[in-house]
């Protein structure tokens, strides 16, 4: 079972580019895998910027938006693995909150103890993250953010439960950029007698939100710089996004790990009420590409 979990780990991982062995020895690396399309095609960029509920699985400063806004997101994965997120933002009256669930299934896990035609038995981990955020600007043009989740994991015949904490900070700087630092999934998972760490991460990023506009579009770069304090390795995410007349957004994104590189590629449609996102993710080779799509609606 333990050899069943650590793939599972090391496949979640991979999505992220986190390919460092040493990953391993922390649990719920489910958490750093992009929960909507919007920051899945710029590899998070823009995540404290994205006014996105989804974003509080990210970032808890993205979830800052005028308009109380629904978002639901699904991952088509390899291997028929599933992952659903949840979220909705509410503005108040000098701040803002937000709720979600993010949840990863991993069906058809055959259990064997030898080499046999049939398995011992055929189990379903699950995974379940279920977040409450909260943002607010103590100073002009500085906003701040906490995330709160609650932790689930079930593994053939033992659940592990644990919370995790996320606190960011976004300034809006001069000269037009805007720059936000994050600590992610601070917290722990109890199993059994044991207290296994989180894939905690430090990061740092910078966005210029606006390079050029004029002829009603609009483009936008950013950078984010980051350390994984478990593993202790170090990574590089660039993001670009381009938005005529907020209608149709075109993305782009790139990853550096150690000597991995990712891409992915996504759009946006934006429609009265409505936005549709869609990302899509270049796997190693071997691994069948994965599609997220995402659906937010503002009433």
């Amino acid at each position: 079972m333990k050899q069943k979990t650590l793939l599972f780990s090391l496949l979640l991982a991979m999505l992220v580019h986190t390919l460092n062995a040493e990953l391993l020895n922390s649990g719920m690396s489910f958490l750093q895998i992009p929960s909507s399309a919007q920051s899945a095609a710029t590899m998070t960029v823009f995540s404290p910027s994205s006014q996105s509920p989804l974003a509080i699985f990210e970032n808890p400063v993205g979830i800052v938006n005028t308009e109380t806004t629904f978002s639901l997101s699904h991952h088509f994965w390899f291997s028929d693995i599933n992952m659903d997120a949840l979220a909705f933002s509410i503005p108040l009256r000098k701040s803002f909150v937000g709720f979600g669930l993010n949840y990863v299934r991993i069906p058809g896990v055959e259990i064997r103890e030898t080499p046999t035609d049939e398995p011992l038995a055929n189990i379903e981990p699950q995974y379940l993250a279920a977040a409450v955020a909260y943002a607010w600007s103590p100073l002009p043009k500085v906003i701040v953010g906490i995330t709160g989740k609650f932790l689930y994991e079930h593994l053939y015949t033992y659940t592990d439960n644990g919370v995790a904490f996320d606190v960011a900070a976004r300034w809006n700087a001069p000269s037009m950029l805007d720059i936000s630092f994050m600590l992610q999934n601070i917290g722990y998972l109890q199993s059994d007698n044991n207290t296994n760490s989180l894939p905690a991460t430090l990061n740092i990023g910078i966005v210029r939100p606006e390079i050029f506009e004029g002829n009603n579009l609009n483009g936008a770069i950013g950078l984010n710089l980051g350390s994984n304090m478990v593993s202790g390795e170090a990574f590089a995410q660039a993001g670009a996004e381009l938005d005529y007349r907020d209608i149709l957004l075109v993305r782009g994104g790139f990853a550096h790990i150690g000597s991995e590189n990712r891409e992915s590629i996504g759009f946006g449609v934006h429609f009265d009420r409505f936005t549709f996102d869609y990302a899509y993710l270049f796997m190693p080779e071997g691994l069948t590409n994965p599609h997220i799509l995402t659906i937010s609606y503002q009433p």
